[in-house]
């Protein structure tokens, strides 16, 4: 088994920062890094009132995480990272 170390995402602020440093804990350890974005989506009486847009649901399934594990690549050459 490898050992990983792993960090949550959300695409908040704070949940950015944690996964930044779980990337220099990875980084210090000589061991990936798996980032695992979490989304809930609406309940469903809220999601029934079309509040939720397609491009906003497709920009927090897909371009958060995309540009979060994106930007931990670029600051951290080298480690090996991955994205659930």
């Amino acid at each position: 088994m490898v050992r990983t170390v792993l960090a949550g995402l959300d695409g908040s602020h704070e949940s950015r920062a944690a996964a930044e440093w779980a990337a220099r804990e990875a980084t210090l350890r000589g061991v990936p890094l798996k980032i695992v974005h979490v989304w809930e989506p609406m309940p469903e009486f809220l999601a029934q009132a079309h509040l939720l847009g397609t491009e906003t649901e497709a920009h927090w399934r897909e371009r958060i995480p995309r540009e979060a594990t994106d930007d931990i690549r670029l600051r951290h050459p080298g480690l090996a990272v991955t994205m659930e």
